[in-house]
């Protein structure tokens, strides 16, 4: 459903988390904003680690369109919830995608227990802990984030991953993570290892389509309904994986590796009609990853729906369009009014997910 409303600066508070995502697509924005809305009066804020320092634990902090920059290591060290406008350049054309560059990395420390991030990408590393230990927080989710370099977790740590992209490596350091509905995506390394080091059985998979990558040292991983375009085994150095109604390329199903229970899963896959559109092995935006109309993976999943990022009863969200309302366009008028109104213009599309 959509609608075209009109704001004015006379409703200013209750709608700065709605504009924070708008500010940096409109024509007159100057730069990117953040808007913290929580235990205080909502503050708006250009800079994003006075942003972090100035919330309050439970705080929301809604990210606009644009990229982030930030000097040095964005420490988050409290419970915060991140919104950002989106990862899809065309979902996000409105707001324009929102992305946190660093030059050190983003660190999650424990202290930071029950933190969220939606509709953000990552361009550095994120880390938990400091490099000294504080690497152990729980209740931790990602919905609809891209990760373009690594992502590092911490032992103890429990996260929750929700249509995701990953284009470099996962690496779970011996914590806890469910992934659900999650693309996997690296390309040109050489040893096509993205999810790793989940070594005391931590890591559970299911729904994610995995391109041209493979499971390493993920002892007593749990592998369900996912769909793996690697031409060779897709689980490597693994012992006691148990593999549920996987689709396979490969003509094996793991590698130096003694597997747990493996159940239904089907192997040979033929990799040219595995995909609507997706051929070298490097996952697009422009890519089309449904399954084509036939495949031997639709209706496979163990609840009855298709394997990989499309299944389930709620599949992935196409453009990765985060919870909030999703803009269609937005006419920002360039000065206020004599009486002190903004006239703003916005078209959406509500959202039920």
């Amino acid at each position: 459903m959509e609608g075209k409303r009109t704001y004015h600066m006379t409703h200013r508070l209750p709608l700065l988390g709605l504009m924070a995502l708008l500010a940096a697509g409109t024509a007159h924005a100057q730069l990117p904003r953040i808007v913290v809305q929580g235990t205080g009066t909502p503050e708006v804020f250009t800079d994003l680690s006075t942003a972090v320092a100035a919330a309050m634990p439970d705080d929301h902090l809604y990210l606009s369109g644009g990229n982030f920059d930030v000097a040095g290591d964005l420490v988050v060290d409290k419970t915060l919830h991140f919104v950002g406008a989106g990862i899809h350049p065309d979902s996000s054309s409105v707001t324009g995608v929102t992305s946190i560059t660093t030059t050190g990395d983003t660190q999650v420390l424990t202290s930071a227990t029950g933190s969220t991030f939606t509709g953000i990408k990552f361009m550095n590393r994120m880390q938990y802990g400091d490099g000294n230990g504080n690497d152990s927080p729980t209740g931790i989710l990602f919905q609809r984030c891209e990760f373009v370099f690594q992502a590092h977790l911490g032992p103890f740590s429990e996260t929750v991953i929700d249509e995701c992209i990953f284009r470099h490596r996962l690496y779970g350091y011996d914590g806890t993570a469910l992934v659900k509905r999650s693309i996997f995506t690296y390309y040109g390394n050489g040893t096509h290892q993205p999810i790793g080091a989940f070594t005391t059985g931590g890591l559970t998979m299911d729904h994610c389509t995995v391109i041209g990558g493979r499971v390493s040292n993920c002892a007593n991983a749990t592998l369900t309904n996912c769909v793996f375009s690697r031409d060779n085994a897709p689980v490597w150095q693994s012992n006691g994986v148990t593999m549920t109604n996987n689709l396979c390329v490969s003509p094996d199903l793991t590698s130096n590796t003694n597997p747990g229970a493996t159940i239904g899963n089907v192997l040979n896959a033929d990799p040219a009609t595995l995909f609507v559109n997706e051929t070298n092995d490097n996952y697009e935006v422009t890519d089309d990853i449904h399954l084509t109309p036939g495949n031997v993976g639709i209706g496979m999943a163990t609840d009855g729906t298709n394997v990989g990022i499309y299944g389930t009863n709620s599949p992935y969200k196409p453009g990765s369009v985060p919870l909030n309302p999703h803009f269609r366009a937005a006419t920002v008028a360039p000065a206020t009014q004599p009486n002190g109104d903004l006239p703003v213009n916005i078209r959406v599309a509500s959202q039920t997910h």
